[in-house]
């Protein structure tokens, strides 16, 4: 099981060719799987309803919903959270993420800013990966 951060749904929704695109493809078939609590998927909308993201992005606005809504339907759901490890990371945003893949224990974190994250492989063994090389792991058969 995997987390999905808000910013590789962002990549996937700017280019359809990418590592980030691949990824949320893969998720709603089922080929992998993810976990989402409600604050990451208000995040997700947040995103997703953005004037911004739906200029830039290649899905029309009854697209984005519907991609959000089959995304949410797949998805493990991770409620409520009972993990709070609060104020842990710098950015507090990524703080829901990390609670969701405890919550789940996922094994994976797929994000841009894996730096942000350096301490969390350490302290509670989850991989932090950026597209491309957890799409490269799950060829070698790592994952």
């Amino acid at each position: 099981m995997i987390v999905i951060d808000t910013n590789i749904l962002v990549a996937a929704l700017w280019s359809k060719t990418g590592a980030s695109n691949k990824i949320l493809t893969m998720a709603l078939r089922g080929e992998i799987q993810i976990a989402v609590s409600v604050a990451l998927a208000l995040e997700y909308e947040d995103v997703f309803k953005r004037t911004k993201m739906r200029e830039a992005s290649w899905a029309s606005s009854n697209e984005l919903d519907d991609l959000l809504d089959a995304l949410l339907a797949v998805a493990t759901r991770a409620a409520p959270i009972t993990i709070n490890i609060r104020p842990k990371l710098s950015d507090a945003d990524d703080d829901m993420v990390l609670e969701c893949a405890l919550q789940t224990q996922a094994q994976t974190i797929v994000m841009m800013n894996a730096r942000d994250f350096s301490i969390v492989k350490t302290q509670f063994g989850i991989d932090i990966m950026q597209p491309g090389v957890f799409l490269a792991s799950l060829i070698g058969g790592r994952l």
